[in-house]
């Protein structure tokens, strides 16, 4: 062997000892019984939550609780790629120990695989979580499947007002409330006065247009004739919403705003950002769907007369008063968030353990509220209220970023999974609403008309907001999930070509024609009104 391959293999030795150091380092660190290791994935606003003061403060705080050191290794993606990702991390069986799953994500075929933790075997370690539960309306049922099997954790939020009345709306409808007032055109009420807006401020501006929708959302359209674009409880049974006359009538009215340029041609592949400098920069000035406290921080962006109000979703008058975005605000609920934790997962225990404190009341109000005596005070009933600094700021969401509570504009501290609703109400900033023919600057929560109104018992609540709480076996899952899947993406498709005119109304027919062909909708309905027989039968 000559010098220069002896050379080469003694340095190659060296480097596989050092791999091998590294690996037994490695091993041990996972295995020390004084430390809790494990990996995340999470959504991010763009911000690195673990820098902030409250992410910090809740290290300290779990480390305490746990009684043990933590090991995290974070893995955050950006929100607007979360979905697509982590759908491809499935599909590669590459998983992390805790996971958010992508927005409404069945994970059927996660527990079907095997991929994921069957969590109810590890009921005794999670008592925060079950209590919570236990306080939901039809909790267990919502969280389990008709064999009692439980394979995630849902994200949580208490209360914001009192149990019978208050309307919390987090999806509205939105106008440039300003140039309404300019140009004397009527807040939209119902669907024809929508139209009849756009066309003047058409008129006004001819290179516009005038309405757009954020995330490609026509829903204010289906609300408004009582249909959703999706299987939903009509107040008697599930029916297929695509199906519902509703549901074409909305379809072809978007297209009248579409052919007529009232309607942004780019309005399904806009995002958040551009729909914001589009909205700045008067390129639209009403939008048909829009996030509740988003018009406001333009306002505030804006800083230049521009006001961007919120309000209901307008009416047909054909099927009465438009069904809203009703969110449960009243009784402890589950939110939209779905968690779960990889089967491989070293430490299952350990890690329920973990997630199941992310409901203990000490932990939901620090990642809420922040630290006390810094960002809140408690008041003399022992309540919890924002600092003067929270509630003189201009834009105490902004201001919140600065400590990396919950109740901020970007940070998302701990696991993200649970929080204390009243913080964002205790120093929401000022909303532009436009509610009940009256226009106020006022948080939209603590709108008078809207705190008022009896839950859920008025004509704005929608029929599916006290569906069932069904339970599918992960058969049923499986069937529907098989069924739907190309379904949904062939009426996705389909949806957007009937409003750009690419596809005819005359060919309605054959557009529910190939749905039912292409899958057995009858039984996915079969399913969900047997499921429904089983709950209300008991």
């Amino acid at each position: 062997m000559n010098k220069k391959a002896r050379a080469l293999s003694i340095m190659l030795a060296i480097f596989m000892l050092a791999v091998i150091l590294a690996g037994c380092k490695k091993d041990e660190a996972s295995s020390d019984p004084n430390t809790l290791s494990f990996s995340v994935t999470l959504s991010s606003d763009g911000v690195d939550n673990t820098k902030s003061q409250v992410h910090k403060e809740w290290v300290k705080l779990m480390e305490e609780k746990m009684g043990k050191k933590l090991n995290i290794k974070w893995n955050y993606i950006p929100s607007s790629d979360y979905d697509q990702k982590v759908q491809l991390d499935i599909a590669s069986n590459e998983l992390t120990d805790f996971l958010m799953t992508p927005l409404f994500y069945d994970t059927t075929d996660m527990a079907k695989h095997g991929q994921i933790l069957e969590l109810s075997q590890y009921k005794e370690h999670m008592p925060n979580y079950m209590a919570y539960l236990s306080k939901v309306r039809d909790g267990m049922e919502r969280v389990t499947d008709a064999d009692g099997k439980m394979y995630y954790f849902k994200e949580t939020s208490t209360p914001r007002f009192e149990e019978d009345k208050g309307l919390l709306l987090q999806n509205t409808s939105a106008y440039r409330y300003d140039l309404f007032q300019k140009h004397n055109i009527k807040i939209p009420e119902t669907l024809d006065d929508v139209y009849d807006a756009a066309k003047k401020l058409k008129e006004l501006y001819p290179d516009k247009y005038p309405i757009n929708t954020r995330w490609n959302d026509l829903r204010s359209l289906f609300h408004a004739n009582h249909v959703m674009a999706d299987v939903f409880w009509n107040g008697e049974e599930f029916v297929y919403g695509i199906f519902e006359d509703g549901y074409k009538e909305a379809l072809q009215f978007a297209n009248k705003l579409y052919e007529e340029k009232l309607l942004d041609p780019e309005y399904m592949t806009d995002t958040d950002d551009t729909l914001q400098q589009k909205a700045l920069n008067e390129s639209n000035f009403m939008w048909l769907a829009q996030w509740f406290t988003s018009p406001g921080a333009y306002t505030r962006l804006a800083n230049d007369g521009k006001i961007f109000a919120v309000s209901f979703y307008p009416d047909n008058p054909k099927y009465g008063t438009a069904y809203q975005n009703a969110t449960n605000g009243n009784t402890p609920d589950l939110g939209w968030g779905t968690y779960v934790i990889n089967a491989k997962t070293k430490n299952p225990e350990e890690l329920v353990k973990f997630v199941d404190l992310q409901y203990d009341p000490e932990v939901m109000r620090l990642i809420t509220w922040g630290i006390e005596g810094v960002t809140y005070t408690l008041d003399e009933d022992g309540n919890p209220t924002f600092t003067e600094e929270f509630h003189k700021a201009d834009d105490p969401w902004a201001l919140g970023d600065k400590y990396g509570m919950r109740a901020s504009a970007k940070h998302r501290p701990g696991l993200q999974i649970s929080s204390d609703s009243k913080a964002f109400v205790d120093f929401a900033a000022t909303d532009y609403t436009y509610f009940d023919g009256k226009y106020e600057e006022v948080p939209i929560e603590k709108n008078e008309f809207l705190r008022e109104l009896p839950m859920p018992d008025n004509p704005y609540v929608p029929s599916w907001y006290e569906a069932p709480a069904i339970q599918f076996t992960q058969a049923e899952s499986q069937e529907i999930s098989e069924i739907m899947n190309p379904v949904q993406t062939f009426v996705m498709e389909m949806e957007s070509n009937f409003v750009t005119g690419k596809e005819s109304f005359s060919d309605w027919n054959k557009f529910t024609g190939d749905i039912k062909k292409m899958g057995n909708i009858d039984r996915v309905l079969e399913i969900y009104n047997e499921a429904a027989k089983r709950v209300t039968s008991k």
